[in-house]
């Protein structure tokens, strides 16, 4: 069968990651639906990035003990492919054996000119974030990147939450990694915004595409890392975060880094940096745990 295929590729590809944790892929949507293509579920490159998604899906790791508590985890990739090797799946690893239940999302990438529109990686969201609130009512999210961009905007999008009648799911916490959070100028130089908004957008449409406008009097509390010498997310984005939190009473723990760049994953060995994934354990033990 064609669906047999699919995933019998689609797990080889990601086998090395697999090796290390009891893993289960978790398909978004039926093949051959509207929100799929033919082929292969990803294409990735030699050094690891996933260039094309046909067949989004989830890949779920199991701890040996689960402590009760489960992330949703997007990888970065500026919606022009997806870095799963060097955010989400480091990322799923620390926390499964931190005893967490993790979830990798493998989502759609925008720039693949989809017939639905530049919303489908925020529809793979809301689609994944049913699937796991059906087995646990209460999760938290890891973005990294446009993978926070991509958290933040689904789980927050007044507009699009009114027109879904079954998003009826919670989220206790949202922690976004170097965060691209506006595309308005001045940030209106990254690849987030030539793929979703695109070079000659309009005011209004930048504003649709940028997290400080969705936050709201509910939105889940942030854990936000940050460097400050960041080319492709500047610090603007933070303080831009923090005013939208503070005006809606939203908690915010927010961790700036000097130095460190972008896409520094779980931290880069011997800088100040590194020490994030303990201060983000910290803060997770802190969300209310359900078994």
């Amino acid at each position: 069968m064609i669906t047999d295929w699919i995933r019998g590729l689609a797990t080889l590809i990601f086998l090395p990651f697999l090796a290390q944790a009891s893993a289960e892929k978790i398909m978004l949507w039926p093949t051959g639906g509207d929100q799929t293509r033919p082929g292969p579920s990803v294409v990735i490159t030699p050094q690891d990035k996933v260039t094309e998604v046909n067949a989004p899906f989830l890949t779920l790791y199991s701890p040996k003990t689960f402590n009760g508590k489960t992330v949703l985890i997007a990888a970065g990739g500026g919606y022009r492919r997806i870095e799963q090797a060097k955010e989400a799946i480091p990322a799923a690893q620390f926390l499964t054996q931190q005893g967490f239940r993790t979830y990798v999302l493998t989502y759609r990438l925008p720039s693949a000119n989809w017939p639905q529109g530049k919303d489908v990686a925020m529809k793979d969201v809301r689609q994944a974030l049913r699937i796991i609130h059906h087995q646990h009512p209460h999760l938290s999210v890891l973005g990294f990147s446009a993978g926070a961009h991509l958290l933040a905007l689904a789980i927050n999008h007044a507009e699009i939450t009114q027109k879904d009648d079954n998003a009826a799911f919670s989220v206790e916490g949202m922690a976004l990694i170097y965060p691209i959070i506006s595309v308005e100028p001045p940030l209106d130089h990254s690849a987030t915004h030539r793929v979703l908004a695109g070079r000659h957008a309009s005011r209004q449409e930048e504003a649709k595409w940028s997290v400080q406008s969705v936050i709201h009097d509910h939105s889940p509390p942030l854990f936000v890392v940050e460097s400050e010498d960041d080319p492709i997310a500047p610090p603007q984005n933070g303080f831009l975060l923090q005013y939208a939190a503070t005006q809606h009473h939203v908690p915010m723990t927010w961790i700036r880094y000097a130095t460190g760049g972008h896409g520094f994953g779980l931290g880069q060995k011997g800088m100040a940096n590194s020490a994030w994934p303990q201060h983000y354990l910290a803060w997770l033990n802190q969300l209310p745990a359900h078994n």
